[in-house]
């Protein structure tokens, strides 16, 4: 039973260790940032109030060529265009 204990004391450390160490969200941003060339999103979240364009308008009002909400949904991201 001690050795049962011992077992399963040190695979639940592991296991903490192993998930507080890594990071998931690695690759999220570049991939969002580089699809279809947008190169730069602003901090703004596309809504059902403020959606395509309203994020063009402000990508525009940035020097930018082009905007379009982007990213997974619902968390849709402006991004923009040179």
């Amino acid at each position: 039973m001690n050795i049962r204990k011992t077992f399963v004391m040190f695979f639940l450390v592991v296991v903490l260790a192993t998930s507080l160490l890594s990071n998931s969200n690695v690759l999220a941003s570049p991939v969002i940032n580089q699809v279809g060339g947008y190169t730069h999103c602003i901090a703004r979240y596309c809504t059902k109030d403020w959606f395509d364009i309203d994020c063009d308008d402000e990508c525009k009002r940035r020097t930018y060529s082009t905007g379009a909400c982007l990213g997974p949904f619902p968390k849709l991201q402006c991004c923009c265009k040179k």
